[in-house]
């Protein structure tokens, strides 16, 4: 967006600006991968798009598209997901073209609400326009402490124009209505005096009003903040071998969320289980809506130990949440899995192994294909499915309308996401950016009408689109269907 203002601003005016700029300390969301990743095609051309969200809110987000060579100009704008906003989007910017690499375009725009947004692309080239709209989370991952120095500048200033004010308007007093040379009298020393107790009275009142207002709005500040962090989730173990999910933040919960869910991949909520500290135990479970509201699934045969639980679901309005939560379990005997449900046992976490082929049980063999992975770098992440004997795998099918999904777990849990060849996008989210208008496939119906193109057939490569939040220790999940099975593999590696 592109807003226009006077520049001649007051110096209160700015001593607010930069104290909104620099307010108090940092926060975690959406478990620590907040920017979004995005591949696909924009009319007859592939792109891959990145959104580098603002740390806080309003704020201006990077938005970098790698396009095909014949791409002349693209352009950027964004407006809201759903509601009467999505259909009143600013005048789009022009993105830049890079000089180093042709390909990539780039652009700034600004985000200034929070909820679910959209970027909207207009690409043209040599094969004709075309659009793609791309989902965007926007919420305040920080508030940025204020340094001090800043904070003695700002006092100083302020008490200096207070002194002044309160000076001129007791002379104002005193002398305006005297003859030059004339001198001042006592009467008028006094009217002086009490037009600067009585302007001094006022500047009191307006500074302390003007502390309460910015104390007040720091507090909603906060409390939206918070709200938009991985909400906690409660756990608890039920007929021995059930998991009740419901979220424990009353503040969250009491805005409903978690009655107003859009079904992702046909299931309204993705949990994934993760036994700690190894990250040798792994489960992608699909729990079902109870009346009272909490989410229930039967558990699969499960050793006993510390498993971080991890809960995905999208709200009606398309924004992502990511509920989190921990609980101790014994050995549970279990029942079988539902057709979608997946995982199994793993070896412990070892990121200096850093391995890029996993053989699984059956003899599949799943190579990693990687350059040494850098940390806000973005990249697609490749894997190839074979068979024992190395040849290309020809009988994968697709697992939840997806042809892989993909779990990223950093070893100290600060980190997780759950992506797919399309991105990191939810498919619910996708759905409403895409108004109808997917072509080809088979199609997944949603309410109201939404649908999206499902793949017909599987290759053996599987790629998507990603880039780590910051170096470290990472586990990867990687699962896809074959010949009726869901198969896990699993990776581990080092980020710089």
């Amino acid at each position: 967006m592109i807003c226009r203002t006077d520049s001649r601003l007051p110096l209160g005016a700015v001593a607010i600006i930069l104290l909104v700029f620099f307010a108090a300390s940092p926060a975690r969301a959406h478990v620590g991968s907040p920017d979004v990743f995005y591949e696909g095609d924009a009319g007859a051309y592939h792109l891959f798009v990145t959104v580098i969200v603002p740390q806080v809110i309003p704020g201006v987000a990077e938005v970098q598209v790698r396009a095909p060579d014949d791409v002349r100009q693209i352009s950027t704008s964004v407006a809201r997901l759903t509601g009467a906003g999505s259909k009143y989007a600013p005048v789009p910017d022009i993105a830049t073209r890079s000089s180093a690499d042709p390909r990539l375009f780039t652009s700034s725009i600004w985000l200034m609400e929070y909820g679910s947004l959209q970027v909207e692309l207009k690409v043209s080239g040599d094969r004709g326009t075309a659009e793609l709209s791309v989902p965007v989370p926007s919420y305040a991952r920080k508030t940025l402490a204020m340094p001090p120095w800043l904070g003695a500048i700002l006092l100083v200033l302020t008490t200096g124009l207070a002194i002044g004010a309160i000076s001129i308007i007791g002379a104002a007093a005193r002398e305006a209505r005297l003859s030059p040379g004339a001198i001042v009298d006592g009467k008028r020393r006094r009217s002086g005096r009490i037009a600067m107790a009585v302007s001094a009275a006022v500047v009191a009142a307006i500074f302390y009003l003007a502390f309460a207002w910015w104390n007040s709005d720091a507090i909603q500040f906060a409390r939206t903040t918070k709200l938009f962090k991985p909400p906690p989730l409660s756990l608890t173990l039920v007929q021995g071998d059930r998991l009740r999910l419901k979220a424990a933040d009353s503040e969250w919960a009491r805005y409903g969320v978690m009655n107003k869910l859009l079904p992702d991949h046909d299931h309204l909520m993705h949990a994934f289980l993760i036994r700690t500290p190894g990250f040798d135990r792994f489960w992608h479970l699909h729990p079902d809506r109870q009346a009272d509201g909490s989410f229930e699934t039967p558990l699969p045969p499960l050793d006993a130990g510390r498993y971080q639980v991890f809960a995905d679901v999208v709200d009606e309005s398309g924004f992502p949440w990511t509920l989190v939560g921990a609980i101790d379990l014994p050995q549970i005997k279990g029942s079988p899995l539902s057709p979608d449900d997946s995982g199994g046992s793993f070896p412990p976490l070892d990121a200096s192994k850093q391995e890029d082929v996993d053989v699984l049980p059956d003899g599949t063999r799943v190579v990693w294909q990687h350059d040494p992975l850098r940390a806000n770098v973005p990249m697609i992440l490749r894997f190839k499915v074979q068979n024992p004997d190395g040849s290309p795998a020809t009988d994968l099918e697709p697992y939840m309308g997806m042809a892989a999904h993909l779990e990223i777990v950093r070893s100290d849990l600060s980190v997780f996401a759950h992506i797919h060849p399309s991105g990191s996008v939810p498919m619910a989210a996708m759905m409403l950016a895409s108004n109808d208008k997917s072509e080809g496939g088979q199609t997944m119906t949603m309410p109201d009408g939404m649908k999206m193109a499902m793949p017909e057939k599987i290759g053996p490569e599987l790629s998507m689109p990603y880039g780590f939040p910051k170096p470290g220790s990472y586990r990867v999940f990687i699962q896809f269907k074959r010949g009726g099975k869901i198969e896990t593999a699993d990776f581990d590696a080092q980020v710089d």
